[in-house]
């Protein structure tokens, strides 16, 4: 059993077979990388929530340790990232254990014996005499038993292992590149038995290591070059728009200075219009910004488990996680290429209304505009600069 440091501070109890968010008996619980379980509602509740202000997401922290939970299929709706987690069936097993009752093995006998134990390999709740024929067996001998008073203070995680994406008992042993899929043995006897180009896992492991490794870390590097760049230049624009707003706001004072009744209305309404307009641009300009990051902080982890994977000996293990790797590559390129035409740097700026004052009820409109576009969808990397008025 994997476990984690979980700091009780976040937690209300110690009770870790309780879901951490709405702390009740886990519902149908799903398990995250980071090792720690939730209920499937909340955990999708959470997940909407993390990324409704997000331009794009492509994943989200963890409620208890805050780990960044990169997501395996970005296209998909938020509202199903939920599903592509596993379940964690092993929680269920040990609410029910809690609740009392006769061991599990002893009734398979028609027999009936208080149950004090519980088996987290085989999820068997087991009386005394059980227990110790459970550790003495050849074949169960090293599996982690617990008595029923430790679970609650165990927390417990499902072991995740890679293997063929259809057939989740069967490991990778063949790569299909007419699909570019890595397959098991059913596959290949199934859906790509009409395929003519199939490779043995050890022979693309080859293949990929000479002459795909580099060139997807090259890729990797490339794209996460020029998010940062965006990034760094959306934050930029924030201090700018700061920058804009004291200028705006200074001008509006020395315009105040010269009427004396009528302009203490008209400056409260202007300065009202500014920091909402200015309020309005920097949440726009810090969403985009968190975007990006997220999508950095996304290809960071992808690459850095491509660099780790240069020491994996495994063909089959390798060429399934260069797959995943490649994968995940793939979609958030896609899902860059198709929504960096959205990003664009905005400005304040006004223009003084000199004439007829004692009429006017504010100095004057203040809009957020286009100051710049990171991309045209048809000349990709041309900047625009636009003339702003208000």
């Amino acid at each position: 059993m994997a476990s984690s440091e979980v700091n009780n501070e976040s937690v209300n109890c110690n009770d870790f077979t309780k879901c951490s968010i709405c702390f009740e008996d886990f519902k149908s619980p799903k398990c995250l990388p980071c090792s720690h379980s939730f209920c499937h509602v909340c955990l999708k509740n959470h997940i909407e929530f993390s990324c409704q202000s997000k331009l794009a997401p492509v994943g989200f922290s963890c409620p208890l340790c805050r780990d960044f939970i990169l997501v395996e299929n970005i296209s998909a709706k938020i509202s199903d990232w939920v599903n592509g987690f596993p379940n964690n069936d092993t929680l269920g097993k040990i609410s029910e254990t809690l609740q009392g009752g006769f061991c599990d093995s002893c009734q398979r006998d028609g027999e009936e014996a208080k149950a004090t134990q519980f088996c987290l390999k085989c999820k068997e709740k087991l009386c005394i005499v059980c227990t110790k024929c459970h550790k003495r067996n050849l074949v169960t001998k090293d599996h982690e038993v617990l008595l029923l008073d430790e679970l609650k203070k165990s927390p417990i995680v499902i072991e995740t292992r890679k293997s063929c994406h259809k057939h989740a008992d069967e490991i990778i042993k063949y790569y299909c590149r007419d699909h570019s899929l890595p397959c098991c043995t059913s596959c290949i006897c199934t859906v790509h038995r009409k395929c003519d180009n199939i490779e043995t896992a050890r022979e693309t492991a080859e293949r990929f290591r000479k002459t795909e490794h580099n060139k997807l870390s090259l890729a990797m590097v490339d794209l996460e070059n020029e998010l940062t760049a965006i990034k760094q230049e959306l934050e930029k624009n924030v201090s700018n728009i700061d920058e804009t707003f004291d200028s705006l706001s200074a001008s509006a004072e020395e315009l105040y200075t010269k009427v004396l009744k009528h302009i203490q209305t008209v400056r409260n309404e202007y300065l009202n219009q500014l920091s909402e307009k200015t309020k309005v641009c920097k949440i726009e300009l810090q969403e985009n910004a968190e975007s990006i990051e997220d999508k950095i902080f996304y290809l960071k982890r992808c690459r850095k488990s491509l660099n780790d994977l240069k020491e994996e000996t495994k063909d089959d293990q390798y060429v399934r996680e260069f797959h995943d790797a490649n994968k995940k590559y793939t979609m958030l390129r896609d899902l860059y290429s198709k929504d960096k035409f959205r990003l664009k740097l905005v400005g304040l700026t006004s223009i003084p209304v000199t004439q007829d004052i004692e009429r006017t009820i504010c100095f004057c409109d203040v809009n957020i505009v286009t100051t710049k576009r990171f991309f045209q969808k048809k000349k990709c990397r041309v900047a625009v600069r636009q003339v702003i008025t208000i």
